[in-house]
């Protein structure tokens, strides 16, 4: 009986002496790599920010020793080892706590609380990763909570950040602190957008996240946010937005979505079903995502997709010949149809209607037999308010259903009037649009910087969308002026309102555009905006 005694006595004297070995090691490790780290940080960001990803490595390594241990102990019942071990992994798991806890449960103040202890997940924007993590803990709450959605928005607030500074800065109801807008800051007004239900405005703050440069965007905010856009992705079942987001990572449950999206689309190099099931068992919420699974089974790897059949072009039968009469019936189909259901090939045969309709003779001699008898001068004065009404509408169309142009563009008549018509009303919006900011600029009229952020990535959006509808004409025309007022905001963020993550972030943008229309001049402006940093 003694010496059953004397066994559990020394094994746990054994396990307490390698927990204070062990204790002892990892002090000595954190004050030679941790605190030079941080003092590095002052001193060079852009150096800071690199050790700090080799330190959060080390903090991973260390933290799965630790938790090995820790597990080890519990069952032997070594209470002196599960002292010793609690603090160094409270210490380095709190974005664990909050990612797997907090969050879960819709508890957006202790999430904030957590995360802003991590001293790893967030090495590039800290702050901004603690908004994240209550804006999303809040997005999880069983029931609206106005107060913590309102206190969530006064973190974002102000220049950038701002941070209730109770002691600690963790969300009391103490003095406000600020600091720059950076990749973790936008992913937290992308939550609190989700949250309010603005999804699209969601959706582009988050797809905003991955024109942030690194220095400036934590990897876990741009993991975040690859995951959520791919989830909303198939919400929608837009599943090639799904493999498009899953190439760019997200993690075990953005992988699981990419395999499904890829199966259902067909593509011959989707995963196998074992593979499948693998991806399936390593994703969380694996009771949500099997009917996904199932789905994607049932679909197989590389199985051709039934081609859907072409709509008749017209609801009713024209006599062969009327033309007018066709280009009507057409006419009325397209304006009838859902924006998604509008297709190259309907406008350009739209188009081709029209041409021949308003090119037909005997069209032409009805219309002037008409005018005679109304007193108007002739058929051209007929025709010229029906093709412009015809113009109109077809622009509206293009623009509703967002058709690229490579997709409607041909050589009539009809579709050439109404591509400049729609490039003069592009040209016009955009123009406005840079006049509105710069005009504000000049009166020095501040917003909170993340709505500087959502003004600049909608007006990038226009700009984008007007350029995929009419081409590269309608680059080459107004990016001079939009590169000036752009530049103009961004050099007032980066040197006057110190915004110079935001900042760079559209240096680069207009970097990128003037070397894609080979502006040699405009490139080398911004090739030093770009080398000043963030």
């Amino acid at each position: 009986m003694a010496g059953g005694a004397v066994g559990p006595r020394l094994e746990g004297a054994v396990m307490l002496h390698l927990a204070l070995a062990f204790m002892a090691v990892l002090v000595v490790a954190t004050a030679v790599i941790v605190v030079p780290l941080l003092v590095e940080r002052r001193m060079d960001a852009q150096r800071a920010t690199d050790d700090h990803a080799l330190g959060g490595t080390f903090a991973r390594i260390l933290l799965g020793v630790l938790a090995v241990l820790f597990v080890s102990t519990v069952p032997r019942g070594s209470l002196a080892g599960l002292l010793v071990l609690a603090p160094p992994l409270a210490l380095f798991g709190p974005w664990l706590a909050a990612r797997h806890v907090f969050i879960p449960l819709g508890l957006p103040r202790a999430a904030y609380a957590a995360a802003r202890r991590s001293l790893f997940a967030w090495p590039a924007d800290p702050r901004g990763g603690a908004a994240l993590a209550a804006a999303w803990a809040l997005c999880h709450a069983r029931r609206p909570d106005p107060a913590a959605e309102a206190w969530i928005g006064d973190l974002l607030e102000g220049t950038g950040q701002r941070h209730g500074a109770g002691r600690g800065g963790d969300g009391g109801a103490g003095a406000a602190g600020t600091e720059p807008l950076r990749g973790a800051g936008v992913a937290a007004g992308a939550m609190l957008a989700a949250y309010r239900g603005d999804i699209e405005g969601a959706r582009a703050l988050l797809e905003s996240v991955a024109s942030l440069d690194e220095r400036a965007c934590p990897r876990e905010a741009r993991r975040i946010a690859a995951g959520w856009l791919a989830a909303e992705a198939a919400a929608r079942g837009d599943w090639a937005a799904v493999v498009e987001r899953a190439a760019h990572g997200g993690g075990r449950a953005t992988s699981l979505l990419g395999a499904a999206a890829a199966r259902l689309l067909g593509d011959v190099s989707a995963p196998g079903a074992v593979a499948l099931w693998l991806r399936w068992l390593a994703a969380p919420r694996r009771r949500a995502t099997l009917p996904l699974l199932r789905r994607a089974l049932a679909a197989g790897a590389g199985a051709p997709r039934p081609a859907p059949d072409a709509p008749e072009p017209c609801a009713a039968k024209v006599a062969e010949g009327d033309l007018w009469s066709r280009a009507v019936l057409l006419h009325a189909t397209l304006l009838l149809r859902p924006r998604g259901e509008v297709s190259g090939d309907d406008l350009r045969r739209l188009g081709g209607a029209w041409d021949a309709a308003l090119e037909d003779e005997r069209a032409q001699a009805e219309l002037r037999e008409r005018a005679l008898s109304l007193g108007a001068s002739g058929a051209h004065a007929a025709l010229g308010p029906v093709a412009r009404a015809v113009e109109e509408d077809l622009a509206a169309a293009l623009r509703a259903a967002r058709v690229p142009l490579a997709e409607w563009d041909d050589l009539g008549a009809t579709i050439g009037r109404t591509r400049r018509r729609l490039r003069d009303e592009l040209l016009s919006e955009v123009e406005l649009a840079c006049d509105a900011l710069r005009r504000r600029v000049d009166e020095k009229r501040e917003l909170p910087a993340l709505s500087e952020w959502r003004e600049w990535t909608a007006l990038r959006a226009q700009y984008e969308a007007a350029a995929e509808l009419v081409g590269a004409e309608f680059r080459r025309l107004v990016f001079p002026k939009f590169h000036a007022d752009v530049c103009h905001a961004a050099v007032w963020l980066f040197n006057a309102r110190k915004e110079r993550a935001i900042a760079n972030a559209m240096f680069r943008w207009l970097l990128a555009e003037a070397e894609a229309l080979e502006d040699a001049r405009l490139a080398g402006l911004q090739r030093g905006n770009v080398a000043c940093g963030v």
